[in-house]
Order: structure tokens, then sequence, then C-alpha cells
């Protein structure tokens, strides 16, 4: 038997529910994400590329936790042929480029290595057992040319020294300290998923071009993705319906875990022509809320967005897990669409390819703007 909503429950939503106001009317900043040729990065927040005039790159990266421009890391990048800069920054750290040895913690990282053609230099990887069988990295660490070395919490410091990698791609957490290093391994602190825009962290492949010698290959990709983009928050624009609101992701063990107004993915949301609830709230992480609070802002969500690991997920399933799901509307009306992270790679893809992940966006908030759009990540699920 489906329990009834609780009577706080029910009294809480009378109380706050959002409406989204004016739905239609939300306002595009397209121009931010113009691309100008003056600087080799230009829309990231937390990482400044720059060549010095000997040649060398100097890479700045801001902590993204302390206010005031504080630097987390700072890197100066000298080609492996050339002589080293009499002159060097203070307190940048050299790093012989291209890398010919590297140790890459997130799956993220190494699927843009991939795509640049710089997958050879990968020497070992964390959490190993989630690559799928179709990953490269898989194939990788399964004929032995890349060493797991265990979980990205407690990697074993003895497999990552066997592995001799020149740098550590790593991406650190506030106030969590990470693990040491060997002597002689360069941490790369990659805080990309920290940006606040979709834009300014696709931009960060171009640290990797910097690192894997792949400039050119990296610089055309982030083109690319520029150009795309731009062209579906403007067809986003164009929709003549209303701006669906939009509720992502369940609650885990009592707590729900929402993109926080100023996030990346909320900034998606809105790109795509939704009415995200929590839209104007502050930070840049996510928020940790409660069911009852959502339900108060968003059980007459239109659409329900969820992303799981090996299986999909639907109405019956939600209520499976939680009969109080049963009063969302997304549930009563076929508005739940579920993607399967083991088998479309929506993780990987968003941080480097956000425009394909906001043109499933853009179809299932605004189909009309794009007739014929088969969606490569999520499935709606009726039942």
């Amino acid at each position: 038997m489906i329990k009834l909503i609780p009577i706080a429950l029910a009294a809480a939503l009378l109380a706050g529910l959002s409406s989204c106001g004016n739905r239609a009317e939300k306002k595009f900043d397209v121009s931010s994400y113009e691309d100008t040729p003056d600087t080799l990065t230009h829309h990231a927040r937390y990482i400044t590329i720059s060549e010095r005039t000997d040649g060398s790159v100097l890479v700045d990266i801001a902590d993204p936790w302390q206010s005031g421009a504080k630097t987390l890391a700072s890197y100066i990048l000298v080609h492996r042929d050339s002589a080293i800069p009499e002159s060097l920054p203070d307190k940048a750290v050299l790093l012989r480029v291209p890398l010919e040895r590297a140790a890459v913690y997130s799956a993220v990282h190494t699927s843009a290595m991939n795509e640049l053609g710089a997958i050879g230099s990968l020497v070992a990887v964390v959490d190993g057992h989630f690559f799928p069988p179709a990953d490269t990295v898989a194939s990788m660490i399964k004929d032995g040319r890349v060493t797991d070395i265990g979980a990205v919490a407690s990697p074993s410091v003895e497999r990552l020294a066997a592995s001799r990698p020149e740098a550590v791609l790593r991406s650190p957490i506030q106030e969590v300290a990470s693990p040491a290093l060997p002597r002689n391994m360069v941490p790369v602190e990659m805080v990309d998923y920290m940006e606040p825009s979709p834009i300014g962290r696709a931009e960060w492949i171009l640290l990797l071009g910097e690192l894997f010698g792949r400039r050119d290959e990296a610089r055309k990709v982030f083109d690319n993705v520029i150009h795309d983009y731009n062209y579906l928050v403007l067809k986003a624009k164009l929709a003549q319906t209303e701006r669906p609101k939009v509720l992502v992701e369940t609650e885990q063990s009592g707590v729900w875990y929402l993109p926080a107004g100023k996030s990346y993915q909320a900034r998606m949301l809105a790109d795509a022509g939704a009415c995200y609830p929590w839209e104007d709230t502050d930070g840049q992480g996510s928020l940790a809320l409660s069911l009852e609070s959502v339900a108060a802002k968003a059980i007459d969500a239109d659409v329900w967005l969820i992303r799981t690991y090996g299986y999909e997920t639907g109405p019956s399933t939600l209520i499976g897990l939680n009969p109080r799901y049963s009063s969302f509307k997304a549930v009563k009306k076929g508005g739940i669409y579920s993607c399967d992270s083991a088998i479309r790679p929506i993780f990987n893809d968003i941080a480097f390819h956000p425009e394909r992940v906001l043109a499933d966006y853009v179809a299932i908030f605004h189909p009309e703007v794009l007739p014929g759009h088969e969606l490569r990540y999520f499935r709606r699920i009726e039942k």
C-alpha cells in the first residue's frame, strides 16, 4: 500500500511551493561565451595559462575555496628539448613537457587525454574497476600498460612509485588532505570541477593540451565546444514554450544533493531553458537538503533528471525506494528521464563536452527547437 504524503510535508508544500515566476522570460548571457584570441585562457575562473617571451608557459591555478584570488598552485612548463630559462617565476614548479609519464586520478581527464591522442602517456589510475570494458583505459589496465593504484582516498604509494609518473593529475577537495606523493612527483591540482560555468570548465582542456604537447588539438576541441554550445543556447532562447520546472537527482541516505545556483550544472540547466528552483542560491558546489525541503520547491517539477550507475530509474523504481516519491508530478505525468552512467558516459563528457549534454537538455525541455534529436544520455522512463 502506498502511504500518503505526511501532513507536515504537505503543509510545507503549500507554504513554499515554487512557481519559478515568469518562466518564459529567463534571460541568457550568451555574450560571455564568445572566445577571444588574445590569451591562451579567457573563460575559466580558476586557471590562467600564459605564454612567456622565453617560450615557456606559466600556469596559475587559483584556490576556489579562498577569497582574494589566492593561488593554489603555479607551474612553469618548459619543453623538454629546451634549456631551462634563467629567470623563473617565484614559487612556480618546473614541469618538463610534453609529459611522458602521468598518473591521473579522474576518468574525466583520461577521457580527454584519449581524445587528444595523449593516452599513451598514462601510466597509473585510481579506482580502475570503474572504467567500463569499452573504455581504452580498461584495456590498458588489463594488458599491464596502466597500473591501478587503488582507491582515490588511499592510493598505494608503492604502486604509484613503481609507475614512475612525472606528474600526478588529481582533484583536491575542500578541507580534505590529499594523500602524500612520493618524492619527485609533481601534483597538478585539477579543480576544473569547481568552475561556475560549463565553458569555463571545458577550457581546462587547454591545460591538458599544454601538458601533453597537444595544444592545437585542444584548441580545436575547445573552439568547437564554444560554437556548438552557443548555438544550442540560442535555440533554447528562441523556444516559444515556457521554461519547464526541473528537478535533478534523488535522495541518498537521507540527504538530497543538488547543484548550487552558481555551479556549472545549474548554469547548464538555465542555458537549456529550464526553471531550476535553486538557481538563485549561492555556492558553486552542492546543496545538501532534505526530501521535505526539496518537495516544498519541486514536487510540481515537470521534468526529473536522474543519473545512476548500473541501472535505469523510473517511477516504479523511485516509489520502491520511497513511496513519498509517488506525490511528485514528474512521477505521475511521465516526466522521469534516466541516465545509466555505466553505459552512457555523461560524467566524462559533461566536463569537456558540455554541448553534448546541453543538446539532450534542450531536446527534453524544448523538443520543438531540436526536432529529430536522438537523446545521447537520457531515456524517458514512464513505468
